[in-house]
């Protein structure tokens, strides 16, 4: 007779393959089939009861039986987590904050996964008819008379602020699929609107003229900067003296919208505005244009509209200064890539408002189509085969 060998506790054979038995924490009488090697069931029984142990010493239960179900996420939990993604890791952070109260208002206690497109479609019809609200008042802050007019507006919405919100929301419900608590996103199939914000707006020579004479004499050389470089506001308040390269002739943006830096060209005019700012200012600053305290530039607005409503220069915003220059380098014949890398634009998208603008460019290519209609009248080759 063969010898079986010894018996191992919790290990036997059953047909020719091993099986291993065991209990769990809640003393449920488990078995399994473990393979043909009653070595390796052995080691699996091992595992198993050392399992049971660590779980009884946690004070937890470890049963096969026992099949762990998340509950379903409400929309409020799912938003919660986008949000703090949006603290982390975006600049817009405070601009997600009125859409997470919106949408909270809207869901609240219902199922993420309950969430329907119909319902995604309502929202979008109803909040673009909805009256725009004022916007609220800060402690201490002074308006002038045309923006208390503006805050007193109370028109219809803009399509650009619905399709934000309809954005915003389209993310969340992505984080959330990508996390594995939900398997569609209702927004996925709502169509945004169609925006027509192409705004073009440039600054002419004499509303140039007269809107550096409105201004303190202090903010001339931040408008002129922005004229013949396309830097964005932003992008010259947080300006620093070791980020201005007189000797190549360029400043280096360290973060611009996109997130990314690059490298902008200065010509003649900035670099001496730059120069009349070093030589006037009186207080050490790391700041190109500071508070006269020295500090960071905040209040540019309280100077900028009362000099456009001196200058009497109408719908013109500080960024319109960045369409001025685009247009104007487009104008002098500048080719549209060459735009596109003085501007910093990712894309050539952005800069096709401006093609109009240099004729020069598009009349010496459709004239090379009538110097071949002149060769060919004269009897010469034009490089087709007859």
């Amino acid at each position: 007779m063969t010898k079986r060998g010894r018996k191992v506790r919790g290990v036997f054979e059953r047909d020719g393959q091993w099986w291993i038995r065991w209990s769990c924490s809640l003393g449920h009488d488990h078995r399994q089939p473990s393979g043909e090697s009653k070595t390796a069931a052995g080691e699996e029984h091992k595992a198993k009861r050392a399992e049971v142990r660590d779980a009884r010493k946690a004070g937890r239960q470890c049963c096969p039986k026992l099949v762990h179900r998340e509950r379903p996420a409400l929309f409020e939990q799912i938003l919660a987590d986008y949000m703090e993604h949006s603290r982390r890791n975006k600049r817009s952070h405070a601009s997600d904050r009125p859409k997470e109260e919106r949408f909270t208002a809207l869901f609240r206690g219902r199922l993420a996964s309950d969430i329907t497109s119909k319902e995604i479609e309502d929202f979008k019809a109803a909040f673009l008819q909805e009256p725009r609200k004022p916007r609220p008042r800060k402690a201490g802050a002074r308006r002038s008379r045309r923006r208390r007019a503006q805050a007193q507006e109370t028109g219809p919405r803009t399509v650009a602020t619905v399709n934000s919100y309809l954005k915003f929301l389209k993310a969340v419900f992505n984080r959330a699929i990508r996390q594995g608590r939900l398997t569609y996103n209702p927004v996925k199939a709502v169509k945004l609107y169609r925006e027509n914000n192409a705004r073009s707006r440039c600054l002419s020579q004499g509303e140039e003229r007269r809107l550096l004479e409105a201004l303190p004499e202090r903010l001339r050389p931040f408008v002129t900067l922005a004229l013949h470089t396309g830097m964005r506001r932003g992008e010259l308040r947080a300006l620093k003296w070791e980020d201005v390269d007189f000797s190549t002739g360029a400043i280096h943006v360290k973060q611009d919208k996109a997130g990314d830096g690059r490298w902008v060209t200065v010509n003649s005019v900035a670099r001496e505005a730059l120069l009349s700012v070093k030589r006037e200012q009186k207080i050490l600053s790391p700041w190109v244009f500071c508070s006269p305290e020295g500090k960071f530039l905040h209040n540019f607005e309280r100077d900028w509209r009362p000099a456009l409503e001196a200058a009497k220069i109408p719908d013109f915003r500080f960024h319109d200064t960045r369409h001025t220059f685009a247009s104007r380098l487009a104008m002098a014949g500048v080719d549209l890539y060459t735009v596109q890398r003085a501007g910093g634009w990712k894309t050539q998208v952005m800069v096709q408002r401006y093609a109009h603008l240099s004729p020069d460019h598009m009349r010496a290519a459709v004239e090379r189509l009538a110097n071949a209609a002149r060769q060919g009248a004269t009897g010469s080759k034009t490089g087709t085969a007859s």
